[in-house]
């Protein structure tokens, strides 16, 4: 270990100002583990590992917060048979989406009856244009 030397008598301005800047590294050092030990993703990581069943739970009463939030609990079926809204958004739902529906199942139609035609033109003319085959070995000569 390399030591710096010193002079044997140091004056008692020069020994404060030793002093001084060993206290100043020694700060630097606690100042950096401090910083290390308060950091907030640390300190969130070494509750989670203590107190897990807590975070589980603090998790399971979020999500059913959550859930009841973006979803409300149903209404009861006398609340759906007063309801006329509903019936009407509905109905007028299905009165848009009726020609849509239609043009659908017509293109998928015409798609699917193209697609099975030229499936059965393929098959067949593979079958018409190759040799058929007989177990007679006289045949092919």
């Amino acid at each position: 270990m390399a030591q710096r030397q010193l002079p044997l008598k140091l004056t008692p301005k020069q020994q404060a100002l030793r002093d001084l800047d060993e206290a100043r590294a020694l700060l630097g050092t606690h100042v950096h583990l401090a910083s290390e030990a308060w950091n907030p993703k640390e300190l969130l990581r070494q509750s989670v590992q203590k107190h897990a069943w807590a975070w589980m739970a603090a998790a399971g009463v979020g999500g059913l917060l959550l859930l009841r939030t973006l979803m409300p609990a149903r209404r009861g079926k006398i609340d759906r048979d007063i309801s006329v809204a509903s019936g009407t958004k509905i109905g007028f739902m299905a009165l848009l989406m009726q020609p849509v529906l239609a043009m659908a199942r017509q293109a998928a139609f015409k798609h699917g009856s193209q697609f099975l035609q030229s499936y059965l033109t393929n098959q067949f003319s593979k079958h018409a244009g190759s040799p058929q085959v007989t177990d007679d070995p006289s045949a092919h000569v």
